[in-house]
């Protein structure tokens, strides 16, 4: 395992960090990536797009994110937009 955490595991964290939000009344995320040469493909095409909760469900669900270590985690986060 990378030094921190697989892709499933950024998974997990990224969908506490939705249910916090949602608990503060927030609706739409903001995606934004590490903005280097390690962001993956996927990733890279979400960088600063605005999503609902269902669409970053969506997102989230499935292999949404193949960082070039496959054993490190995405190293994406989301802020609150609405």
């Amino acid at each position: 395992m990378g030094r921190q955490g697989t892709v499933d595991d950024w998974r997990k964290d990224l969908l506490e960090i939705i249910e916090s939000y949602v608990e503060d009344g927030v609706g739409k995320f903001e995606w934004v990536t590490a903005n280097d040469e390690n962001v993956c493909t996927k990733c890279y095409t979400r960088e600063g797009k605005v999503f609902t909760l269902k669409e970053l469900k969506e997102e989230l669900s499935g292999k949404f994110c193949e960082p070039p270590d496959p054993d490190d985690r995405c190293r994406c986060t989301l802020l609150p937009n609405g």
